[in-house]
Protein backbone atom coordinates (compact mmCIF):
# COMPACT_ATOMS: atom_id res chain seq x y z
CA UNK A 1 0.00 0.00 0.00
CA UNK A 2 1.37 3.39 -0.99
CA UNK A 3 1.69 5.85 1.88
CA UNK A 4 0.93 9.58 1.50
CA UNK A 5 4.08 11.55 0.73
CA UNK A 6 4.04 13.05 4.23
CA UNK A 7 4.41 9.55 5.73
CA UNK A 8 6.87 8.07 3.22
CA UNK A 9 9.85 8.31 5.63
CA UNK A 10 8.07 5.83 7.95
CA UNK A 11 8.76 3.09 5.40
CA UNK A 12 12.34 3.16 6.66
CA UNK A 13 12.76 1.11 9.86
CA UNK A 14 15.53 3.13 11.48
CA UNK A 15 13.66 6.38 10.87
CA UNK A 16 10.57 4.84 12.52
CA UNK A 17 12.62 3.91 15.58
CA UNK A 18 14.19 7.37 15.81
CA UNK A 19 10.84 9.09 15.35
CA UNK A 20 9.05 6.91 17.90
CA UNK A 21 11.70 7.33 20.58
CA UNK A 22 12.06 11.06 20.11
CA UNK A 23 8.30 11.58 20.11
CA UNK A 24 7.94 9.90 23.51
CA UNK A 25 11.00 11.74 24.82
CA UNK A 26 9.60 15.09 23.69
CA UNK A 27 6.31 14.36 25.44
CA UNK A 28 8.43 14.06 28.56
CA UNK A 29 10.21 17.32 27.76
CA UNK A 30 6.93 19.21 27.70
CA UNK A 31 5.73 17.50 30.87
CA UNK A 32 8.95 18.74 32.44
CA UNK A 33 8.37 22.19 30.92
CA UNK A 34 5.06 22.48 32.78
CA UNK A 35 6.43 21.13 36.06
CA UNK A 36 9.63 23.20 36.15
CA UNK A 37 8.24 26.76 36.50
CA UNK A 38 5.72 25.67 39.12
CA UNK A 39 8.44 23.83 41.03
CA UNK A 40 10.60 26.98 40.99
CA UNK A 41 7.64 29.09 42.12
CA UNK A 42 6.84 26.56 44.87
CA UNK A 43 10.43 26.86 46.11
CA UNK A 44 9.99 30.62 46.48
CA UNK A 45 11.40 31.71 43.13
CA UNK A 46 10.01 34.28 40.71
CA UNK A 47 10.77 35.87 37.34
CA UNK A 48 14.49 36.17 38.09
CA UNK A 49 14.86 32.50 39.09
CA UNK A 50 12.88 31.36 36.05
CA UNK A 51 15.13 33.51 33.89
CA UNK A 52 18.29 32.16 35.51
CA UNK A 53 17.31 28.56 34.74
CA UNK A 54 16.90 29.44 31.06
CA UNK A 55 20.09 31.50 31.08
CA UNK A 56 22.15 28.65 32.58
CA UNK A 57 20.67 26.20 30.07
CA UNK A 58 21.59 28.47 27.15
CA UNK A 59 25.04 29.31 28.51
CA UNK A 60 25.84 25.63 28.88
CA UNK A 61 24.90 25.04 25.25
CA UNK A 62 27.14 27.90 24.13
CA UNK A 63 30.14 26.51 25.97
CA UNK A 64 29.79 22.99 24.55
CA UNK A 65 28.11 23.22 21.17
CA UNK A 66 31.02 23.94 18.79
CA UNK A 67 33.06 21.01 20.08
CA UNK A 68 29.89 18.92 20.10
CA UNK A 69 29.41 19.51 16.38
CA UNK A 70 32.93 18.35 15.58
CA UNK A 71 32.39 15.22 17.68
CA UNK A 72 29.07 14.55 15.90
CA UNK A 73 30.98 14.50 12.60
CA UNK A 74 33.56 12.07 13.99
CA UNK A 75 31.49 9.39 15.74
CA UNK A 76 28.26 7.53 14.85
CA UNK A 77 25.40 9.97 15.31
CA UNK A 78 23.13 7.29 16.77
CA UNK A 79 25.67 6.82 19.57
CA UNK A 80 25.60 10.54 20.35
CA UNK A 81 21.80 10.53 20.66
CA UNK A 82 21.87 7.46 22.91
CA UNK A 83 24.41 9.08 25.24
CA UNK A 84 22.37 12.28 25.39
CA UNK A 85 19.16 10.41 26.29
CA UNK A 86 20.90 8.35 28.97
CA UNK A 87 22.55 11.31 30.71
CA UNK A 88 19.38 13.42 30.63
CA UNK A 89 17.33 10.51 31.99
CA UNK A 90 19.71 10.04 34.91
CA UNK A 91 19.65 13.76 35.75
CA UNK A 92 15.85 13.97 35.83
CA UNK A 93 15.75 10.79 37.90
CA UNK A 94 18.00 12.48 40.47
CA UNK A 95 15.71 15.55 40.53
CA UNK A 96 12.72 13.24 41.06
CA UNK A 97 14.38 11.53 44.02
CA UNK A 98 15.33 14.86 45.62
CA UNK A 99 11.82 16.27 45.12
CA UNK A 100 10.20 13.14 46.56
CA UNK A 101 12.48 13.30 49.62
CA UNK A 102 11.70 17.00 50.14
CA UNK A 103 15.37 17.90 49.64
CA UNK A 104 15.12 19.67 46.28
CA UNK A 105 16.48 23.23 46.11
CA UNK A 106 16.54 25.75 43.28
CA UNK A 107 20.32 25.26 43.05
CA UNK A 108 19.72 21.60 42.11
CA UNK A 109 17.53 22.75 39.24
CA UNK A 110 20.29 25.09 38.07
CA UNK A 111 22.65 22.09 37.91
CA UNK A 112 19.99 20.26 35.90
CA UNK A 113 19.82 23.23 33.51
CA UNK A 114 23.59 23.14 32.94
CA UNK A 115 23.60 19.41 32.16
CA UNK A 116 20.50 19.67 29.98
CA UNK A 117 22.17 22.45 27.97
CA UNK A 118 25.25 20.29 27.38
CA UNK A 119 23.25 17.22 26.29
CA UNK A 120 21.09 19.36 23.99
CA UNK A 121 24.26 20.66 22.33
CA UNK A 122 25.02 17.13 21.20
CA UNK A 123 21.46 15.98 20.56
CA UNK A 124 20.22 18.64 18.14
CA UNK A 125 23.05 18.52 15.55
CA UNK A 126 23.17 14.72 15.81
CA UNK A 127 19.44 14.40 15.07
CA UNK A 128 19.50 16.80 12.14
CA UNK A 129 22.63 15.22 10.66
CA UNK A 130 21.32 11.66 11.09
CA UNK A 131 18.08 12.10 9.13
CA UNK A 132 19.75 12.35 5.67
CA UNK A 133 21.40 9.01 6.48
CA UNK A 134 18.01 7.38 7.13
CA UNK A 135 15.80 8.64 4.27
CA UNK A 136 16.39 9.33 0.54
CA UNK A 137 16.99 12.91 -0.57
CA UNK A 138 13.70 12.93 -2.51
CA UNK A 139 11.68 12.79 0.73
CA UNK A 140 14.07 14.78 2.94
CA UNK A 141 11.63 17.66 3.50
CA UNK A 142 8.93 15.14 4.41
CA UNK A 143 11.39 13.51 6.83
CA UNK A 144 12.11 16.84 8.47
CA UNK A 145 8.40 17.61 8.70
CA UNK A 146 7.69 14.21 10.22
CA UNK A 147 10.53 14.65 12.69
CA UNK A 148 9.00 18.02 13.52
CA UNK A 149 5.70 16.26 14.12
CA UNK A 150 7.34 14.66 17.18
CA UNK A 151 7.32 18.10 18.73
CA UNK A 152 3.75 18.79 17.61
CA UNK A 153 2.38 15.54 19.00
CA UNK A 154 4.31 16.25 22.17
CA UNK A 155 2.95 19.78 22.43
CA UNK A 156 -0.59 18.45 22.16
CA UNK A 157 -0.12 15.73 24.76
CA UNK A 158 2.78 16.72 27.02
CA UNK A 159 1.57 20.02 28.50
CA UNK A 160 -1.92 18.65 29.20
CA UNK A 161 -0.49 15.53 30.85
CA UNK A 162 2.03 17.68 32.70
CA UNK A 163 -0.64 20.01 34.01
CA UNK A 164 -2.74 17.08 35.25
CA UNK A 165 0.27 15.39 36.87
CA UNK A 166 1.35 18.59 38.64
CA UNK A 167 -2.21 19.26 39.82
CA UNK A 168 -2.65 15.68 41.04
CA UNK A 169 0.71 14.82 42.57
CA UNK A 170 2.97 17.83 42.31
CA UNK A 171 6.00 18.47 40.07
CA UNK A 172 7.87 15.43 41.43
CA UNK A 173 5.43 13.07 39.68
CA UNK A 174 5.87 14.92 36.39
CA UNK A 175 9.67 14.76 36.73
CA UNK A 176 9.46 10.99 37.25
CA UNK A 177 7.43 10.50 34.10
CA UNK A 178 9.91 12.65 32.14
CA UNK A 179 12.79 10.45 33.33
CA UNK A 180 10.95 7.35 32.09
CA UNK A 181 10.50 8.86 28.62
CA UNK A 182 14.25 9.41 28.25
CA UNK A 183 14.90 5.76 29.12
CA UNK A 184 12.26 4.63 26.61
CA UNK A 185 13.91 6.67 23.85
CA UNK A 186 17.31 5.19 24.75
CA UNK A 187 16.02 1.61 24.59
CA UNK A 188 14.13 1.92 21.31
CA UNK A 189 16.91 3.75 19.45
CA UNK A 190 19.41 1.12 20.60
CA UNK A 191 17.54 -1.27 18.25
CA UNK A 192 18.37 0.87 15.19
CA UNK A 193 21.30 0.11 12.88
CA UNK A 194 21.85 3.03 10.45
CA UNK A 195 24.31 2.53 7.59
CA UNK A 196 27.95 3.18 8.53
CA UNK A 197 29.48 6.48 7.45
CA UNK A 198 32.94 6.97 6.04
CA UNK A 199 34.92 8.29 9.02
CA UNK A 200 36.67 11.65 8.75
CA UNK A 201 40.45 11.56 8.32
CA UNK A 202 42.23 11.87 11.68
CA UNK A 203 42.65 15.53 12.60
CA UNK A 204 42.82 17.63 15.77
CA UNK A 205 39.37 18.51 17.08
CA UNK A 206 40.00 22.26 17.08
CA UNK A 207 41.13 22.16 13.45
CA UNK A 208 37.84 20.50 12.52
CA UNK A 209 35.96 23.21 14.41
CA UNK A 210 37.87 25.86 12.43
CA UNK A 211 36.99 24.10 9.16
CA UNK A 212 33.31 24.27 10.06
CA UNK A 213 33.59 27.98 10.92
CA UNK A 214 35.49 28.72 7.70
CA UNK A 215 32.83 27.05 5.58
CA UNK A 216 29.97 28.76 7.41
CA UNK A 217 31.43 32.24 6.97
CA UNK A 218 32.12 31.57 3.29
CA UNK A 219 28.36 31.28 2.59
CA UNK A 220 26.62 34.66 3.10
CA UNK A 221 23.03 33.48 3.58
CA UNK A 222 24.20 30.87 6.08
CA UNK A 223 26.13 33.05 8.52
CA UNK A 224 23.78 36.04 8.20
CA UNK A 225 20.76 33.90 9.00
CA UNK A 226 22.49 32.17 11.89
CA UNK A 227 23.73 35.23 13.74
CA UNK A 228 20.99 37.75 12.95
CA UNK A 229 18.31 35.21 13.85
CA UNK A 230 19.77 35.23 17.36
CA UNK A 231 18.14 38.66 17.75
CA UNK A 232 14.78 37.28 16.60
CA UNK A 233 15.02 34.58 19.26
CA UNK A 234 15.75 37.17 21.95
CA UNK A 235 12.43 38.85 21.20
CA UNK A 236 10.55 35.54 21.17
CA UNK A 237 12.19 33.47 23.89
CA UNK A 238 12.46 36.20 26.51
CA UNK A 239 8.71 36.79 26.85
CA UNK A 240 7.64 33.16 26.38
CA UNK A 241 10.14 31.40 28.66
CA UNK A 242 10.04 33.92 31.49
CA UNK A 243 6.72 35.68 31.04
CA UNK A 244 4.21 33.01 30.08
CA UNK A 245 3.99 31.12 33.41
CA UNK A 246 3.65 34.44 35.24
CA UNK A 247 1.17 35.70 32.61
CA UNK A 248 -1.00 32.64 33.22
CA UNK A 249 -0.90 33.04 36.99
CA UNK A 250 -1.07 36.83 37.39
CA UNK A 251 -2.96 38.09 34.32
CA UNK A 252 -5.19 35.18 33.27
CA UNK A 253 -5.68 33.86 36.83
CA UNK A 254 -4.85 30.26 35.88
CA UNK A 255 -2.70 27.42 37.19
CA UNK A 256 -0.58 24.58 35.78
CA UNK A 257 -3.58 23.11 33.96
CA UNK A 258 -4.23 26.33 32.07
CA UNK A 259 -0.52 26.69 31.34
CA UNK A 260 -0.58 23.18 29.90
CA UNK A 261 -3.61 23.93 27.71
CA UNK A 262 -2.05 27.14 26.38
CA UNK A 263 1.16 25.30 25.57
CA UNK A 264 -0.88 22.59 23.83
CA UNK A 265 -2.47 25.30 21.65
CA UNK A 266 1.03 25.98 20.31
CA UNK A 267 1.12 22.30 19.34
CA UNK A 268 -2.13 22.61 17.37
CA UNK A 269 -0.55 25.30 15.20
CA UNK A 270 2.55 23.18 14.75
CA UNK A 271 0.60 20.07 13.72
CA UNK A 272 -1.40 21.90 11.06
CA UNK A 273 1.70 23.56 9.61
CA UNK A 274 3.76 20.35 9.61
CA UNK A 275 1.04 18.50 7.69
CA UNK A 276 0.81 21.31 5.14
CA UNK A 277 4.58 21.61 4.62
CA UNK A 278 5.09 17.84 4.33
CA UNK A 279 3.20 17.80 1.02
CA UNK A 280 4.77 20.38 -1.34
CA UNK A 281 8.42 21.31 -1.79
CA UNK A 282 8.75 25.00 -0.90
CA UNK A 283 10.94 26.69 -3.50
CA UNK A 284 11.84 30.05 -1.91
CA UNK A 285 13.10 28.82 1.43
CA UNK A 286 14.72 32.10 2.53
CA UNK A 287 11.64 34.23 1.88
CA UNK A 288 9.43 31.67 3.61
CA UNK A 289 11.59 31.66 6.74
CA UNK A 290 11.52 35.46 7.01
CA UNK A 291 7.77 35.74 6.51
CA UNK A 292 7.08 33.13 9.16
CA UNK A 293 9.47 34.95 11.52
CA UNK A 294 7.49 38.17 11.13
CA UNK A 295 4.23 36.32 11.82
CA UNK A 296 5.72 34.75 14.95
CA UNK A 297 6.80 38.10 16.35
CA UNK A 298 3.37 39.59 15.76
CA UNK A 299 1.79 36.62 17.56
CA UNK A 300 3.96 37.27 20.64
CA UNK A 301 2.94 40.93 20.59
CA UNK A 302 -0.71 39.90 20.26
CA UNK A 303 -0.57 37.98 23.54
CA UNK A 304 0.28 41.22 25.33
CA UNK A 305 -2.21 43.33 23.41
CA UNK A 306 -5.23 41.04 23.99
CA UNK A 307 -4.77 39.44 27.45
CA UNK A 308 -7.63 36.93 27.36
CA UNK A 309 -7.49 33.12 27.48
CA UNK A 310 -9.06 32.51 24.05
CA UNK A 311 -6.88 35.14 22.37
CA UNK A 312 -3.76 33.78 24.06
CA UNK A 313 -4.56 30.28 22.78
CA UNK A 314 -5.08 31.63 19.25
CA UNK A 315 -1.83 33.59 19.24
CA UNK A 316 -0.09 30.56 20.73
CA UNK A 317 -1.29 28.44 17.82
CA UNK A 318 0.01 31.03 15.34
CA UNK A 319 3.35 31.11 17.14
CA UNK A 320 3.52 27.30 16.95
CA UNK A 321 2.80 27.42 13.22
CA UNK A 322 5.70 29.76 12.53
CA UNK A 323 8.04 27.86 14.84
CA UNK A 324 7.66 24.54 13.06
CA UNK A 325 7.60 26.14 9.60
CA UNK A 326 10.92 27.89 10.20
CA UNK A 327 12.41 24.69 11.60
CA UNK A 328 11.39 22.61 8.58
CA UNK A 329 12.45 25.15 5.95
CA UNK A 330 15.76 26.01 7.65
CA UNK A 331 16.78 22.41 8.26
CA UNK A 332 15.90 21.50 4.67
CA UNK A 333 18.03 24.40 3.36
CA UNK A 334 21.04 23.35 5.42
CA UNK A 335 20.70 19.69 4.49
CA UNK A 336 20.42 20.56 0.79
CA UNK A 337 23.36 22.95 0.57
CA UNK A 338 25.91 21.87 3.22
CA UNK A 339 28.30 18.98 2.39
CA UNK A 340 27.49 15.87 4.50
CA UNK A 341 30.97 15.68 6.06
CA UNK A 342 30.51 19.22 7.45
CA UNK A 343 26.88 18.83 8.50
CA UNK A 344 27.41 18.27 12.23
CA UNK A 345 29.79 21.21 12.55
CA UNK A 346 27.62 23.63 10.58
CA UNK A 347 24.53 22.60 12.56
CA UNK A 348 26.43 23.12 15.80
CA UNK A 349 27.49 26.60 14.62
CA UNK A 350 23.85 27.25 13.79
CA UNK A 351 22.95 26.13 17.30
CA UNK A 352 25.71 28.32 18.73
CA UNK A 353 24.54 31.38 16.82
CA UNK A 354 20.91 30.78 17.67
CA UNK A 355 21.66 30.51 21.38
CA UNK A 356 24.35 33.22 21.47
CA UNK A 357 22.13 35.78 23.17
CA UNK A 358 19.76 33.41 24.94
CA UNK A 359 21.61 33.43 28.28
CA UNK A 360 20.94 37.17 28.48
CA UNK A 361 17.41 37.16 27.05
CA UNK A 362 15.53 35.70 30.05
CA UNK A 363 17.35 37.96 32.51
CA UNK A 364 16.75 41.02 30.31
CA UNK A 365 13.05 40.27 30.05
CA UNK A 366 12.76 39.55 33.76
CA UNK A 367 13.93 43.14 34.24
CA UNK A 368 11.63 44.40 31.45
CA UNK A 369 8.68 42.68 33.15
CA UNK A 370 9.52 44.38 36.43
CA UNK A 371 9.76 47.80 34.73
CA UNK A 372 6.86 47.83 32.25
CA UNK A 373 4.68 44.87 33.28
CA UNK A 374 3.90 41.49 31.74
CA UNK A 375 1.63 42.52 28.87
CA UNK A 376 3.90 45.33 27.68
CA UNK A 377 6.93 42.99 27.76
CA UNK A 378 5.21 40.65 25.29
CA UNK A 379 4.44 43.57 22.96
CA UNK A 380 8.02 44.87 23.08
CA UNK A 381 9.58 41.46 22.49
CA UNK A 382 7.20 40.47 19.69
CA UNK A 383 7.54 43.68 17.68
CA UNK A 384 11.34 43.57 18.04
CA UNK A 385 11.43 39.98 16.71
CA UNK A 386 9.12 40.80 13.78
CA UNK A 387 11.21 43.81 12.76
CA UNK A 388 14.48 41.84 12.74
CA UNK A 389 12.97 38.92 10.79
CA UNK A 390 11.52 41.28 8.18
CA UNK A 391 14.84 43.11 7.75
CA UNK A 392 16.51 39.89 6.54
CA UNK A 393 14.46 40.13 3.33
CA UNK A 394 16.81 42.97 2.35
CA UNK A 395 19.67 40.44 1.93
CA UNK A 396 19.85 39.23 -1.74
CA UNK A 397 21.31 35.79 -0.96
CA UNK A 398 18.47 35.13 1.49
CA UNK A 399 15.78 36.21 -0.98
CA UNK A 400 17.26 33.85 -3.61
CA UNK A 401 17.77 30.87 -1.28
CA UNK A 402 15.97 27.82 -2.67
Amino acid sequence: MRLPRALEPLRHRDFRLLWSGQTVSMVGNFIHGVALPFQILALGGGALELGLWSAIFSASMLVVVLLAGAIVDRVPRRRVILASDLVAGLVVSAVTVLATAGQLRIEHLYVEAAIFGATESFLWPALSALIPELVPASILQAGNALRGSSRQVSLLAGPVIGGLLVAAGGPKVAFGVDAATFIFSFVILSLASPPPREPLPPAPLLRQVREGLAYTFSVPWLWIFIFVWALVLVGQVGPTNVGLPLFVRDVLGGDARMFGLLTAAVGVGEVVTAVVLAQPNVRRLGIGICIFGVVGGLAIAGIGLVPHVAATMLFGAVFGAQFVAIGILWTTAVQKHVPPHLMGRVLSIDFFGGTLLLPAAPVIFAVVIEVVGLSQAFVIGGLFAAAIAGSLLLVPSIRSLE
